[in-house]
């Protein structure tokens, strides 16, 4: 559904005019509030993302996607080499003047930027080429949704199972609001059950692997006890 139907449909459900623009634009607040309490709650898989940065020759540091909760993983893609995450420490022991150039293999988390608010990492060594392509994995927060959203399918944001269960939180913080705290608490119940059930299908997507043997360098004894049948 759009955006703007599920804000109609909640401010109907707490008997509010649906087109009235105070109640649109309090309505959409409670949105923004829950989505980020859902998306809050669980490293959703409908939030695992990818994206990629582009390599400048000399250039240490770069900034992430808007949208980058917590990094994942890096590949340096033209180079067909994984990359290691490390902290900012073992970088400085590694080159403590930090002037070594060539290839990346190393990435530190760095922090955010100040002026954006973007996730920025630095690349280590410093790339001495450009263009060349870094290719990162992460889970993604939701960002806040503006009125010029209101026509936007919530498809390309989360599930429609969330959908639904966002909507349950605007309908219970918006009758808190309006003094009926045993309406909110009603609404707020059937959104943390909707959010159990949700994480339940969620947790049910990783596939059919229901035993993983030990690391062979993990020192560990395993001991099986077969009935009826043999390992083979």
């Amino acid at each position: 559904m759009t955006l703007e139907k599920l804000l109609a449909m909640s401010l109907a459900r707490v008997g509010l005019n649906t087109t009235t623009t105070t109640f649109v634009d309090r309505a959409r607040d409670y949105y923004n509030e829950g989505a980020k309490d859902l998306s809050g709650r669980r490293q959703w898989r409908w939030l695992f993302k990818n994206s990629t940065i582009t390599t400048t020759a000399s250039t240490k540091t770069y900034s992430l996607a808007s949208d980058v909760s917590r990094p994942l993983s890096f590949i340096n893609t033209t180079d067909d080499e994984i990359m290691r995450m490390v902290d900012i420490q073992e970088m400085d022991r590694d080159d403590p003047d930090q002037d070594e150039t060539g290839g990346a293999r190393f990435v530190v988390v760095s922090g955010i930027n100040s002026t954006t608010g973007y996730w920025e990492v630095d690349l280590h060594p410093t790339p001495d080429t450009s263009s060349e392509t870094i290719t990162y994995r992460y889970f993604a927060f939701l960002e806040d949704k503006t009125d010029s959203d209101d026509s936007t399918d919530l498809r390309a944001t989360m599930p429609e199972a969330a959908q639904w269960a966002v909507m349950q939180y605007v309908v219970g913080k918006y009758k808190g609001e309006k003094g009926d705290p045993v309406g909110e608490q009603q609404e707020l119940d059937s959104y943390f059950l909707a959010v159990q059930n949700l994480a339940k299908v969620d947790g049910e997507q990783d596939g059919n692997e229901s035993f993983q043997f030990p690391r062979r360098d993990g020192f560990l004894n395993v001991n099986f006890t077969v009935q009826d049948g043999t390992l083979g």
